[in-house]
């Protein structure tokens, strides 16, 4: 477990960077993850501030996520690759039917009406889920780090 939950934590902090670059950056098409993780605040009565975002982000990165990778690390099919991989899928589908309706919208995102958030989202949480799987992979969590 505890090699799980600090793979998580290299892992929502390279998530977390690309989403302050994201926002950073005019260039890029903008994804407001922080905008959406204050609405969820505000419906269940959490401060809607940039910090409580951002810890909420953490929590559920770090410690919701890494606590199920431990759990259904086993199970994943293949390599720390394949494994992230698997898993960057998971939480973005979690992300799309759970998380947004509790912001407040519809699942995948269909009120948005706007592809390159829903791609933006499914790339961040790719990116987060192969870094995952390659950093439990080298603490020793699976034999091999492919």
């Amino acid at each position: 477990m505890a090699r799980a939950i600090f793979a998580a934590v290299i892992a929502t902090l390279v998530a977390s960077g690309l989403i302050y670059l994201n926002g950073q950056l005019a260039d890029l098409p903008q994804f407001p993850l922080l905008a959406q993780i204050q609405s969820f605040n505000a419906r269940i009565g959490m401060p809607q501030t940039v910090e409580a975002a951002w810890a909420a982000h953490a929590f559920l990165g770090v410690v919701v996520y890494g606590v199920i990778f431990a759990l259904i690390q086993p199970v994943l099919p293949g390599s720390a690759f394949l494994e992230g991989l698997t898993f960057g899928i998971l939480t973005w589908l979690a992300m799309m039917v759970v998380f947004a309706p509790l912001t407040g919208h519809e699942i995948f995102l269909q009120d948005a009406n706007n592809p390159v958030l829903v791609a933006m989202s499914f790339a961040f949480n790719i990116v987060y889920g192969i870094v995952l799987g390659f950093v439990f992979a080298i603490v020793g969590g699976r034999a091999e780090a492919e």
